[in-house]
């Protein structure tokens, strides 16, 4: 890395991921990760484990040399150096302390001999000294690259009390560690010692042998790694044949199905004319009867008018001949010709039914002891967290409607001991005799869904599902490295939004950037400064209910609220430990009331406040609490990730505390540094642990569920879920969001 990147850096490279700070008093572990003095002290005693200490990135564990603490790790040299040059970079508008006096100056000095910084009325002193006329010292406000260069080379001194201006030139083999001329003559006497070029020069010769090992394992596992992605292909490949030759399959059956359903057709409309033609017939004779009847009606009517006494007597007979005629009524009843009815192939929908289009056989390669068979089950599969649907038709064989509107439709769906297994079922009335159903399953194993009309099963309810455990895969990433738009330098919280727009604090560029959720850049707001509308390290993010965006400012202290374009509303809170102040706030989420959740983590404690920054209440504390980074509400519990504790603590809605779950490890339920929490679509919760790469899914009461990890193993931070149930996830050491499915 070229200088002017180094420098563009600086401030990442010597942040602590533990605190998120500048480094104090950097100790390295045998792993290569560096870690305040500080926050490796309060590790081990949340652990309890003198004289050993676990890596907080990769969780490896490692027994500390000398007393047990960590104070006997040795220090991390560079570090120091870059620590130093920070200074020298902000000096102008910091200042930095005196080496001497412990004053805090501008006008500093830069001894290159003692490698420490001088007030302007001690650098006097330092210069009049005789032993000190060849050091180089150096105003800060005159340094150039090729001073910054000289102090990453500054030399390197013994860490014993009362050497530490004396520098490492020697390496014990006794004790295997480098030591400084004065320690040659009182702590290492009689041990066998070697210059300290001669000694880096073996390890080298050594490290370099192991390198070249590593390399060799580091291309046979890439090359494992093409293969068993070949292999993968070679499956998708064989996925879409099962695929195409199932698709063949059910279009040739619908072929089938169709040409015979117009056969049926035709069969019914030829029956039907027949029957109808004889009908037309029958109507005709009857038209023609009537006819006559009406005739005769009317040549009586007007007899009657005209005639005399005589005449009608005298034809009497002849008309009651006329008018009592019956035998010439036409047979109007249609019994003869039957009645029009569907009847189905019964066997062979039994036949879809129960042995559907086909199956599936997975044949093992290789020789087993023994090989396993799994049958498709079309829709009665369904996966956990994913919305199951699928159609009610309440028509009978006639496609006449059987229920009305006012008919209630209810699901149930549970578990073979009769328990909950869905989220609540919803059903929308097509307004046509049909319904849409869908519902998240919450667990994996069989269910029974039953499906009831007016309370009544409807055929064929209840029937078994079979549900899936979930399948997690990364579907987008975006971000990098850098500070322009879209580019990150840790994104930490992620939020999103009823739009589906992704909102994410970015740590070391102290802004936060707005994102659609394909990873499109939309814009982007504040910068470092604690005036209005800066920031320094946000941290948690969070919508409120209106859209606007509250932002925890970390090391100021404080809340920030904005709309929802970014523009500047209102300040929450301050410095300090009193019931509306904050040390480092931490996550953010919001209640059910609308009210702000806000881990204030410093203080070790859970601070509610209104969406206008009225304080509410708090709970936990250090009785309680060790490290609390997020607190979310679901249903009636506030659920806490103690990052130093490794679990989560339950509480109820009057922050009494309930029970907590999960202890530091890397198992199934364990975690290594809980970060932030967030509830999927299933209702389950998702836990960040980020030292173990991974998120958890767990039920409330603990018992785990699922895990995924990155690709990238990055260190996640935060997990949000957009509307369509995929989760964003921000990665700090990887720089980028990835959306997972």
């Amino acid at each position: 890395m070229d200088l002017q990147t180094l420098l563009h850096n600086l401030h990442e490279e010597v942040s602590c991921s533990v605190c998120m700070s500048p480094f104090t008093d950097p100790k390295i572990l045998p792993c290569f990760h560096t870690f305040c003095l500080h926050c490796l002290n309060e590790l081990q005693r949340t652990s309890g484990k003198q004289g050993e200490i676990t890596c907080p990135e990769c969780r490896r564990k490692f027994q500390v040399p000398g007393s047990g603490y960590p104070k006997d790790l040795p220090a991390n040299f560079r570090m120091n150096s870059l620590l130093d040059v920070m200074a020298i970079q902000k000096c102008s508008v910091a200042g930095v302390k005196c080496g001497n006096c412990d004053k805090t100056s501008a006008q500093s000095f830069y001894c290159f001999k003692c490698c420490a910084f001088w007030c302007d009325d001690c650098i006097a002193a330092h210069n009049i000294i005789r032993a000190n006329k060849d050091h180089k010292v150096l105003a800060i406000k005159d340094f150039q690259d090729q001073d910054i260069e000289n102090v990453l080379r500054r030399p390197v001194f013994c860490q014993k009390e009362h050497h530490e201006n004396k520098k490492l030139k020697f390496f014990c083999k006794d004790c295997e560690v480098a030591i400084c001329n004065t320690c040659v003559v009182t702590l290492h006497e009689g041990h066998v010692k070697v210059p300290l070029q001669d000694a880096a020069n073996e390890r080298k010769l050594r490290l370099e042998s192991v390198l070249e090992s590593q390399k060799v394992k580091a291309l046979q596992k890439r090359n494992m790694i093409t293969r068993l992605q070949s292999e993968c292909n070679e499956i998708q490949e064989q996925v879409a044949c099962v695929k195409r030759s199932a698709q063949n399959l059910v279009d040739n059956l619908m072929r089938v199905i169709e040409a015979k359903k117009q056969e049926l057709f035709k069969e019914v409309e030829f029956k039907a004319r027949q029957s109808i033609e004889r009908l037309v017939e029958q109507q005709s004779d009857v038209e023609n009867e009537l006819q006559r009847i009406e005739t005769l009606i009317e040549k009586t009517e007007t007899f009657l008018k005209r005639s005399t006494n005589a005449e009608i007597v005298h034809l009497k007979t002849l008309f009651q001949e006329e008018v009592s005629d019956e035998a010439e009524l036409v047979d109007c009843d249609r019994k003869e010709l039957g009645h029009f009815l569907f009847f189905p192939n019964k066997s062979l929908m039994a036949k879809a039914n129960s042995e559907g289009v086909g199956s599936l056989k997975q044949i093992i390669s290789q020789t087993k002891s023994s090989n396993s068979t799994a049958e498709g089950r079309g829709i009665t599969e369904v996966t956990v967290g994913l919305q199951a649907r699928f159609a009610l038709t309440t028509r009978n064989a006639a496609n006449e409607r059987c229920y009305e509107e006012s008919d209630i439709v209810t699901v149930e769906i549970k578990n073979d001991d009769g328990r909950e297994c869905a989220t609540e079922a919803q059903v929308q009335d097509n307004k046509d005799g049909s319904y849409n159903i869908s519902y998240f399953a919450k667990e994996a194993g069989r269910c029974q869904t039953s499906v009831k009309v007016n309370g009544e099963h409807v055929s064929g309810s209840p029937f078994t599902v079979q549900v899936k455990p979930r399948q997690y895969k990364s579907v987008l990433s975006f971000g990098g490295k850098g500070s322009s738009a879209g580019l990150f330098k840790g994104p930490f919280g992620v939020a999103v939004n009823e739009l589906g727009e992704i909102v994410v604090t970015d740590l070391m560029n102290n802004s936060v950037q707005i994102f659609s959720s394909d990873g499109t850049y939309l814009r982007s707001f504040g910068r470092c400064g604690n005036q209005e509308g800066k920031f320094d390290k946000p941290t948690g993010i969070v919508y409120l209910n209106n859209g606007n965006i509250v932002v925890a400012d970390s090391l100021n202290g404080r809340l920030q609220v904005f709309t929802g374009q970014g523009e500047y509303l209102t300040q929450i809170g301050c410095k300090g430990n009193l019931d509306h102040q904050f040390d480092y706030p931490w996550g953010l989420s919001v209640d059910s009331d609308g009210n702000i959740i806000v881990a204030d983590s410093n203080n070790k404690l859970i601070k509610i406040f209104t969406p206008s920054g009225q304080f509410l209440r708090k709970f936990g504390g250090e009785d309680l609490l060790v490290k609390p980074i997020h607190c979310i509400q679901k249903d009636q519990y506030f659920i806490v990730s103690d990052n130093f504790d490794h679990c989560i603590k339950v509480f109820d809605t009057e922050g009494d505390f309930l029970y907590k779950f999960g202890n530091e490890g890397e198992g199934d339920g364990e975690f290594n540094g809980p970060r932030c929490l967030s509830v999927d679509k299933a209702g389950h919760l998702m836990v960040v642990d980020s030292a173990n790469d991974r998120v958890q899914v767990l039920q409330l009461n603990g018992k785990f569920i699922t895990k995924f990890k990155l690709l990238s193993g990055g260190l996640p931070i935060s997990t949000a879920v957009l509307s369509d149930g995929r989760i964003v996830v921000s990665v700090l050491r990887d720089s980028r969001i990835q959306i997972i499915k």
